[in-house]
């Protein structure tokens, strides 16, 4: 199925006064100051948020940093949040590990009825792109409930965030926190698919392998040494993933020991080795991923990229809404 073919699922906006599902379905919580953090802050717009019963748990499993329960405690909350209609979003503490474990168990009927935002990044890429194959769901890449202060947004994240979840009339515009440039010039658009690099590997063989073709393929990791982001490339590369998109957008990938949202002179040089040689536009260097000020990206919505002038700052403009068009009433 093409990544730019298919029509878009868009979820239904946001409304002051919804109730919203805050579930943990990889890692358990690092610190509860960043969830009461984040709960505020969607308070302050007018949502009620509620922890799903085991938002808050940890399971000592062997693989590191734990799980926030079992795959059977951590379905049960996404699939309540999926189907329970008094929902009206799921939001995700954080990211880490265990989402793929639970790919081959959701169902995804009663979401494809009521189309409803995803919110997450990092380890929540894999539920991301299970829902834009499963429904063609529009879902959202960016900082979670519980992002920690160090990978904290700025106002002007905030409110793009909220109006991507809320706002259907209008095209949010995106305002990169750091300076973008070309690797390979060139205008393209598309559809936006990707995400966490390790997670987009992890996926290819799989039934919700993101499939490119046609598509604006955005990429960012946190704390891989060069080599490491060096052999995932070059998996999706011989795996042929590049050759079918229409263009690359690269996010934060600064590795272990490095300042956050900095770029390391050796992953350029990577991302120069490996993807220049695309007949495609590339360009990395925005603001998203693992750092702060980090934009919210709409997964599965037209995109263009302009990065026609090494010389000049590139730039990433949405072609459509991320939710609904329409913000009418609904019954609760």
């Amino acid at each position: 199925m093409s990544g730019d073919a298919r029509e878009p699922l868009f979820p239904h906006p946001l409304q002051r006064g919804d109730r919203v599902a805050v579930i943990s379905p990889a890692s358990p919580l690092r610190e509860d100051v960043a969830l009461t953090r984040g709960i505020a802050r969607w308070k302050r717009f007018g949502f009620e948020l509620e922890l799903l019963p085991h938002a808050r748990s940890s399971y000592d499993y062997p693989a590191e940093g734990d799980l926030a329960g079992t795959d059977d405690e951590r379905l049960a909350d996404l699939q309540r949040a999926l189907d329970d209609p008094k929902y009206r979003a799921v939001m995700c503490t954080r990211g880490g590990y265990g989402c793929t474990r639970l790919l081959p168990q959701i169902d995804w009927t009663k979401l494809a009825k009521d189309p409803k935002p995803i919110l997450g990044y990092s380890d929540v890429t894999a539920l991301l792109a299970a829902a834009w194959r499963e429904i063609g769901l529009v879902g959202f890449h960016g900082p979670m409930v519980a992002t920690t202060k160090s990978h904290a947004m700025d106002d002007r994240e905030v409110q793009l965030q909220h109006r991507l979840l809320t706002d259907g009339a209008t095209i949010p515009r995106l305002e990169s926190a750091s300076v973008p440039h070309a690797l390979t010039e060139g205008i393209a658009e598309g559809r936006l698919v990707g995400g966490n690099l390790s997670l987009v590997q992890a996926l290819i063989g799989t039934p919700w392998e993101i499939e490119s073709r046609g598509a604006l393929l955005f990429l960012e990791d946190v704390g891989e040494a060069p080599y490491r982001i060096d052999r995932m490339l070059t998996q999706l590369s011989q795996a042929r993933v590049f050759e079918k998109c229409a263009g690359v957008i690269l996010g934060d990938f600064h590795v272990p020991r490095t300042e956050l949202g900095h770029e390391d002179a050796r992953v350029i040089a990577i991302f120069r080795d490996r993807l220049t040689r695309l007949k495609v536009p590339v360009a990395h260097g925005f603001a998203f991923g693992h750092r702060p000020r980090s934009l919210t990206l709409p997964f599965g919505v037209r995109a263009r990229l302009v990065a026609d002038d090494a010389s000049k700052p590139a730039r990433l403009e949405l072609l459509e809404p991320s939710v609904a068009a329409t913000n009418q009433k609904r019954d609760r």
